[in-house]
């Protein structure tokens, strides 16, 4: 499969927008034969600051090997303790710095970097870039993806984006018109809804099977076979046939289901039976979860080394859609914010060549390149991990498993204090065990009272969340994630719960006796 055979099948799914999103540039172009350039000219051309204008002459960057470190800190101060510890004027700043340099802690982005030539210089980072990103950072991206979902054909690329909403924009963006269909689970991310509406899209729902079944749970596949091979005389009959499938396949959001293997291979088939693109939103995946054990909560596969590098990449991580893709169908989103930082704003886009030249052609001529600080900052940080692995992605996927590690404990403490509320105990709530991520869902057992008919369960849900803001906690309401009223509203009445920022196991013991309180107070005061 070619260059030229993708862009032949792939031009009917772009916008009618692409084709004018061409960057007419200055600075290049082609000479003629007869024409050999000097080998080393003087720029004259490009509209590029020298570097020696730029006022930061180096960053230096303390750097943890272990997910909260600082906790362990023989001291404590307001500048390293969301806590504090004592005041602002104890805390030699100085002199901890010093520490951290002599520990080899401190990460550097030096104005020019001759001797380190996998680091991102200053120079290059501060200045002007390819829309594409760094050329370190795309290597990095590609090298990520060819150790862990290789693609199954080879005409294939990244390009970075400004983050997992600006992915989407820009997928959105070079695919929808007003007209085109899409295709979401019926319980998800909701302002991705917006951007597709926003670009003239219409989606429409895919019925989602909310279990702890790992079989089952995730798009009901059965529905949606129905509903593509029976379009035409579906409700939906006035749309055009779906261009394309949105789904975040891991620890989806809100449910925090995981699509099986099988059930990936079954939604692939019908998206080459009925070509249509599936958009896979992955900012879930690497914080894969290992099923909770009740006689054990405090076991933790990853803190206890049951787990190697080679295991969690091969054994315990779901594959992407886009290893089974053999023609190129598949546009695959990941993002560094849920594993390094949100506020780095950088995210890379795997489709084949041709999509992705299209959707560089749209950063050309809008947003352009990454914040080159934050490029620099992640690739050096990565590199400084990976000197203790004699390899940056070996330390890059250490520091991962050492995040997924915390997400496990944080979802254990967080059970274990919910399954021994007297509200669990009473059977006032369910919950589905998440399989990835960062959300569980919690169920009023609404069924148990004739308080809560299924005419009144909206009002109630509501009042469960005023209960809960009274008693100290806030949620996400499962009504609040729908695409469709009328298709899920029934299916609807549970909570998103998080266990992501909470600042400690106190605090994650602390919300499940005010979730408990709030429920219990739902049944006796409703």
């Amino acid at each position: 499969m070619d260059y030229e055979t993708l862009q032949n099948h792939y031009t009917r799914f772009l916008s009618s927008r692409v084709a004018d999103r061409k960057l007419r540039a200055f600075w290049s172009g082609a000479l003629p034969a007869h024409v050999t350039p000097h080998p080393d000219p003087i720029e004259l051309a490009a509209g590029m600051p020298n570097e020696g204008l730029f006022p930061i002459e180096s960053l230096h960057v303390n750097v943890v090997d272990e997910p909260f470190a600082h906790e362990q800190y023989a001291v404590r101060a307001r500048q390293l303790h969301r806590d504090g510890g004592g005041r602002g004027e104890e805390f030699d700043s100085r002199a901890f710095v010093q520490d951290r340099l002599e520990r080899g802690s401190l990460v550097d982005v030096w104005r020019y970097d001759p001797d380190r030539p996998a680091a991102l210089s200053g120079a290059v980072a501060y200045q002007y870039a390819e829309s594409r990103g760094q050329p370190q950072l795309l290597e990095f991206c590609r090298r990520i993806v060819q150790r862990i979902n290789p693609p199954a054909y080879d005409q294939w690329d990244v390009t970075l984006a400004h983050g997992s909403s600006d992915s989407l924009f820009k997928v959105f963006e070079t695919f929808c018109d007003a007209g085109v269909t899409v295709l979401a689970e019926e319980f998800t991310f909701t302002p991705t809804v917006s951007n597709i509406v926003a670009a003239g899209g219409t989606v429409v729902p895919v019925k989602v099977n909310v279990t702890q079944d790992a079989e089952s749970q995730g798009i009901d596949v059965e529905f949606l076979a129905d509903l593509l091979d029976n379009w035409a005389s579906s409700r939906y009959a006035h749309l055009s046939k779906p261009r394309l499938l949105y789904t975040i396949p891991t620890g989806q959001n809100p449910t925090g289901t995981t699509l099986s293997q099988a059930k990936r291979r079954q939604i692939y088939d019908l998206a080459n039976k009925h070509d249509f693109l599936i958009v896979e939103d992955d900012p879930y995946g690497y914080l894969k979860l290992p099923a909770f054990d009740r006689a054990d909560p405090h076991h933790n596969a990853y803190a206890s080394d049951e787990l190697s590098v080679d295991d969690y990449c091969d054994k315990v991580l779901s594959k992407s859609f886009i290893t089974i893709d053999t023609v190129g169908r598949v546009l695959r989103l990941e993002t560094f914010s849920k594993l390094f930082l949100p506020g780095v704003r950088i995210s890379f886009i795997v489709a084949n060549k041709f999509l992705i030249d299209r959707i560089v052609d749209f950063a050309d001529v809008s947003v352009r390149a990454p914040n080159g600080i934050a490029q620099a900052v992640l690739v050096n940080v990565i590199h400084h991990w990976g000197t203790k692995y004699h390899d940056d992605l070996q330390g890059w996927l250490h520091w991962v498993m050492k995040v997924a590690s915390q997400y496990t404990h944080r979802r254990n403490v967080l059970f274990q204090a919910l399954y021994s509320t007297d509200a669990y105990k009473k059977g006032l709530f369910t919950l589905t065990e998440p399989s990835a991520g960062m959300f569980l869902t919690l169920k009023p057992s609404f069924e148990k009272s004739d308080k809560f008919p299924l005419s009144e369960r909206e009002r109630a849900l509501d009042v469960f969340n005023y209960k809960l803001l009274e008693e100290g906690v806030k949620v996400v309401l499962g009504t609040k994630m729908i695409v469709c009223r009328e298709l899920s509203l029934d299916r609807s009445f549970f909570l998103r719960i998080t266990f992501a920022y909470a600042a400690d196991d106190l605090q994650l013991q602390e919300a499940a006796s005010r979730i408990s309180r709030a429920v219990e107070r739902l049944f006796d005061e409703y």
